[in-house]
C-alpha cells in the first residue's frame, strides 16, 4: 500500500493512498479545501495503530540512493478554534491535545453575544474553522453562507447522539430542515430569594412567592427608601439579574402561554398578551417607585469585587442563572438565600424561565471540517464533558451529562428540571434587530410613559417587516 505526501499549505504535508490522487485532484479542482485528519485516514484505509505497525513489518523499501534526501515526515495539522472565554477555552484546548487524535487544537479568543469579529473575518474570507458562538447567531450566519450543515457529521459522531441532546435544544439548533449548530451550554432561571431580606421586612424567609401577585405584594413590601426618598432596597426589578430588562417581557407573555412568534415563524404575536404582560410589569415598577428610578439604583451601587445587588442585600428577589452560585461561594458563603423556580399566572401555570446558551459552529471557508469536527466530537465525549461542566459551572446542552451535573450539587436542580422546557427567543434571520424593537418598545412604555397598546403595535409591525424577510431567503445549503 503506496503513501503519498502532498503539501496543502507553506510548511504543511498531508499524506493519503496513491489510488486517491485522482479524488485529491478532483477536490483541488473544485477549489475545496479538504483535510484528512489522522484518525479519517486511518478509518478511510481500514486501519488503526495496529494496522499501521503491521505495515511497518512488511518488506523492507529499497535503501535511498546515496544522495537522496528522506521524505518529509507529515506534520500534525493544527485546527483553530474560536472561543469567547480563555478558562474553559484552554481546558478544551489542552485536554484535546492531550488525547493524541492526530490534531492540534489552538485556541483564539472569539465572542458569545455579538457578531463583529465574525462579520469581519467573513467579509475578509478568513473565519476560523470552528467557533462557539452564541446559538442565536444559526440563522444570520447560514443564509450567507458561511456554515457546514452539520448533519452528516452528527449522525456519525462518535462520542453523542443527537437524542443525547435536550429535545428542546434540537429544535433550536435546526432551521429549514438541517442542522447548524451542536449546542454546548444551556442555561435556565431560578428565582432567588434573599431570606435576610426577606425577614428584616416582616415576612417570612420560608415563604417566598410562588405566583406574580404574590412577588408584586413582597417586592412592595421589601422596597425601603432613604430619608431623602431615595431607594435603599428594592424588592423586584428587571434592572438586576436575568433575563435582564426588556427581555423579562418576554418571560413575562411566555408565562401568559403566549409568544414572540407563531410556531412556523410566519407571524408576530406581541400584541396577544403582550398588553396584558407590560400592564403588570409597569404596576410592579410604579409601586416600587418607578423603572428608571430602580435602574439608576441598581447601576448606581458601589460595591466590592465578587458581590452584586443580591448579595449585598439591595434586592431581595430576582431571576438569575446557576452561574452566580460560584461567586456567592467564594465572596459570601454567610450568604442566606434560597431558590424556587419563577413565579406563576395560576391560571397558566408556566413558571417565568429563560434560556440562553452557545454551541459550535463549523464555517466553510475556515476550511479542514473534518479536524474542527473532531474537536467538536471530543468535546462532547461524556466523561469530559461531565468534568468540564463541574468545573466552569456550565448545564450541559446533552440531557444525560446534565442530569449527571446536577448531582454534584442539590441547588443545581432546581436549573436541570426545567431545561426541558424552558423558553427561549426564536431563531431567525435578522433576531437581534427585533430584540432592539422590543427594547424600544420596553423604554418607551416604563420610562418614556407612552401608550402601552400604541408601542406594541409599532413595535410588532417592525419585527414583522424582518420575519417577512427571514422567509423570503432562499433555503441555504
Amino acid at each position: 500500500m503506496a503513501f503519498i505526501f502532498y503539501r496543502v499549505r507553506k510548511d504543511v504535508f498531508r499524506f493519503v493512498l496513491a489510488g486517491e490522487i485522482p479524488n485529491l485532484a478532483r477536490r483541488i479542482k473544485m477549489g475545496t479545501q479538504h483535510s484528512l485528519s489522522r484518525r479519517k485516514f486511518l478509518q478511510g484505509a481500514g486501519m488503526g495503530a495496529a494496522g499501521l505497525a503491521l505495515a511497518a513489518c512488511a518488506a523492507p523499501a529499497a535503501e535511498p540512493a546515496a544522495g537522496d534526501a528522506e521524505a518529509p515526515a507529515a506534520e500534525i495539522p493544527e485546527v483553530v478554534f474560536w472561543f469567547p472565554w480563555e478558562d474553559p477555552a484552554l481546558n478544551i484546548q489542552d485536554k484535546f491535545n492531550e488525547a493524541g487524535l492526530g490534531v492540534t487544537a489552538v485556541w483564539q479568543l472569539g465572542e458569545y453575544d455579538s457578531n463583529t469579529k465574525t462579520m469581519a473575518a467573513l467579509a475578509a474570507g478568513t473565519p476560523p474553522p470552528v467557533s462557539f458562538l452564541g446559538r442565536w447567531q444559526s440563522g444570520d450566519l447560514a443564509v450567507r453562507d458561511a456554515l457546514v450543515v452539520l448533519d452528516d457529521y452528527i449522525e456519525g459522531a462518535q462520542n453523542f447522539t443527537w437524542d443525547n441532546i435536550w429535545e428542546r435544544l434540537q429544535k433550536d439548533s435546526i432551521l429549514w430542515g438541517k442542522k447548524w449548530i451542536v449546542p454546548y451550554t444551556t442555561d435556565t432561571r431560578a428565582l432567588l430569594y434573599n431570606r435576610t431580606v426577606m425577614g428584616e421586612a416582616g415576612l417570612d424567609p420560608d415563604s417566598p412567592p410562588l405566583t406574580w401577585d404574590e412577588l408584586h405584594q413582597m417586592a412592595i413590601d421589601i422596597t425601603e427608601q432613604d430619608e431623602a426618598g431615595r431607594l435603599d432596597v428594592i424588592g423586584f426589578t428587571p434592572t438586576f439579574g436575568n433575563p435582564p430588562v426588556h427581555l423579562m417581557f418576554l418571560t413575562l407573555i411566555w408565562c401568559l402561554d403566549s409568544d414572540m412568534v407563531n410556531e412556523d415563524l410566519t407571524e408576530v404575536t406581541i400584541t396577544d398578551k403582550g398588553e396584558e404582560a407590560m400592564v403588570f410589569l409597569k404596576q410592579l415598577m410604579d409601586d416600587q417607585g418607578g423603572y428608571e428610578a430602580a435602574g439608576a439604583f441598581t447601576r448606581g451601587l458601589s460595591l466590592a469585587e465578587g458581590i452584586d445587588a443580591f448579595s449585598a442585600g439591595k434586592v431581595g428577589l430576582a431571576m438569575h442563572g446557576q452561574w452566580v452560585l460560584r461567586n456567592y461561594d467564594r465572596y459570601t458563603p454567610d450568604l442566606d438565600f434560597g431558590m424556587i423556580p419563577g413565579p406563576v399566572f395560576p391560571e397558566y401555570d408556566i413558571h417565568a424561565n429563560y434560556d440562553g446558551g452557545g454551541g459550535w459552529f463549523l464555517f466553510k471557508e475556515g476550511g479542514q471540517p473534518d479536524d474542527a469536527w473532531a474537536l467538536v466530537d471530543f468535546s462532547m465525549n461524556e466523561e469530559f464533558y461531565l468534568d468540564h461542566a463541574n468545573q466552569f459551572a456550565w448545564l450541559p446542552a446533552r440531557s444525560d451529562v446534565g442530569k449527571q451535573w446536577a448531582t454534584f450539587d442539590e441547588r443545581r436542580e432546581v436549573f436541570a428540571a426545567t431545561a426541558n422546557t424552558v423558553r427561549w427567543i426564536p431563531i431567525f434571520v435578522g433576531i437581534l434587530e427585533t430584540l432592539g424593537d422590543i427594547a424600544t418598545m420596553f423604554d418607551n412604555i416604563l420610562i418614556g410613559g407612552k401608550d402601552i397598546a400604541s408601542e406594541l403595535e409599532i413595535a410588532e409591525e417592525k419585527i414583522q417587516a424582518v420575519l417577512d424577510r427571514h422567509n423570503e431567503f432562499p433555503v441555504p445549503s
